[in-house]
């Protein structure tokens, strides 16, 4: 619904209900009258209207629970009369000041979906006969239950019409114009809008598994960057049948991408990017909600992911896919995905995650291009990602192409620490050589310049030029030369 015709409609409903008071507390004599909210989410009465004779009235327009004497009343189904000094306090009628003029409640209960939303009081010096008022006090929760279900069926009608607007103005955003990275980008944004309580994540093939490397910058607890999936994971499953797999979280199961992952709760939807039938992705959208995921919410999920498919290929006129999307041939992941996980990283809240962003490049390059042909020096190339590989050391991370022998990553980890012993154990592994097949061996040394990333940490040109800067000023120290920075 539109902000204006959703604040008439709330406003028109509100005067109902104010002369909806006015008349049963006329009709019935009451001296004070009011009507509370049951606001079980944050267990709290909260009022909407009141009718008094008295002076010396004030009401709180929210009250906790456990602090006010309707606490005990509000599971009822029918009306109940109360005697002021027997079954309530006098000093609980919190409303009055001075003196509490009233002998008598009487509680009228009103119930949607099986549930109590609201009671109204009456409050009399005699105790009311509700059988001599049944038609009044009848009329009223009729009323009062016919116009709160006109409302939220007002509400919903305008609120499904809009949602449908809104999903036609997210599928117009992903275009041909676009790049792959950039169509996967909007994609994950536009889903994020149909998970109020939930989040996106994008799993693709690189470094020579299935990573999780992308997920919508507004969530925090959306499973990390650089997360290894399972063969005991959703993910796994709906690359292997290539088909949608919906699931509702028990006990943190079953898992989305990983057993390491920090929570698996409420629903997942996992979704399957196929193209000319070879599974190159899988999406995975969650919410903490299971009611969220309608079957029209499902609908709008699929094909969302569905013309972000068909927009990739739309962009690729030769129609040759392979599973690594947006990797090279060497298996890390292409400049601009990198780039778009950097900025997206900066701009949403990191949690308890500490993250670093750098480039390593490779400090005796001169003697091992001297050394081996072509052909040998890619497939070092190959070998250098599938060493770098932070999951290969049990961390989350993504190792990135920035040039020929010079390599970004992006490291994710809660240890303060860990940035520091990642390159460690990398060094000491490479000085063990890589094996180029038939007795080759080569021993790699590496330098490299990094940063930690900040939330709000600034602009990526910014960024990038500080970790070029810092790579080349170690190139220096080591009198090593490195080209593509």
């Amino acid at each position: 619904m539109s902000s204006k015709r959703e604040e008439k409609a709330l406003l028109e409903f509100k005067h109902i209900l104010d002369d909806l008071m006015q008349l049963v507390s006329r009709s019935t004599n009451a001296k004070t009258a009011y009507l509370y909210w049951v606001n079980r989410s944050r267990q709290q009465f909260v009022l909407e209207t009141t009718y008094t004779e008295f002076s010396n009235v004030m009401f709180k327009d929210r009250i906790g629970f456990e602090k006010f004497f309707l606490d005990r009343f509000k599971e009822i189904n029918d009306i109940l009369q109360l005697e002021v000094g027997k079954q309530v306090n006098r000093e609980d009628l919190l409303h009055y000041y001075n003196r509490v003029p009233t002998n008598y409640l009487t509680v009228i209960p009103f119930a949607n979906n099986n549930s109590t939303v609201a009671l109204t009081i009456l409050e009399t010096e005699q105790p009311l006969d509700v059988k001599e008022f049944e038609k009044p006090i009848s009329a009223y929760r009729n009323a009062h239950i016919n116009v709160l279900n006109t409302y939220l069926e007002l509400t919903d009608l305008y609120d499904d019409q809009k949602k449908w607007t809104d999903y036609d103005e997210s599928t117009d955003r992903i275009t041909t114009k676009l790049s792959d990275v950039e169509v996967l980008g909007v994609m994950t944004e536009e889903m994020q809008k149909l998970l109020p309580s939930g989040g996106v994540s994008v799993v693709l093939r690189g470094m020579e598994t299935w990573v999780n490397v992308l997920r919508s910058s507004r969530t925090a607890e959306s499973p990390s960057i650089g997360l290894m999936v399972d063969e005991k994971s959703m993910a796994y499953d709906a690359l292997q049948k290539g088909e949608a797999i919906f699931s509702i979280h028990f006990n943190q199961n079953p898992k989305r991408i990983s057993a390491s992952e920090k929570s698996s709760d409420g629903a997942t939807l996992a979704i399957p990017v196929l193209m000319a039938d070879k599974r190159c992705a899988v999406v995975l959208a969650h919410d903490k909600n299971p009611l969220t995921f309608k079957e029209s919410t499902k609908h709008q999920l699929k094909n969302l992911v569905k013309i972000a498919s068909l927009t990739i290929q739309a962009n690729h006129d030769s129609g040759d896919y392979n599973q690594n999307l947006l990797a090279t041939e060497y298996g890390n992941f292409q400049p601009e995905l990198i780039d778009h996980c950097i900025q997206n990283e900066i701009d949403r809240d990191p949690g308890d995650q500490q993250i670093w962003f750098g480039l390593v490049g490779i400090e005796n390059l001169s003697e091992i291009r001297s050394r081996f042909r072509l052909e040998d020096l890619k497939k070092l190339q190959r070998l250098m990602v599938k060493a770098l590989n932070p999951s290969r050391l049990g961390l989350n991370g993504l190792i990135g192409f920035h040039s020929d022998y010079v390599y970004s990553y992006l490291l994710m980890s809660r240890d303060k620490n860990q940035h520091d012993k990642w390159l460690q154990e990398i060094k000491l592994d490479l000085k063990d050589k890589l094996d180029l097949g038939d007795g080759r061996k080569v021993e790699v040394q590496i330098q490299y310049g990094s940063k930690k990333i900040e939330r709000g940490a600034g602009d990526m040109k910014e960024l990038w030029n500080e970790v070029k800067h810092s790579l080349s000023s170690a190139m220096r120290n080591e009198n090593a030369t490195i080209s593509g920075l």
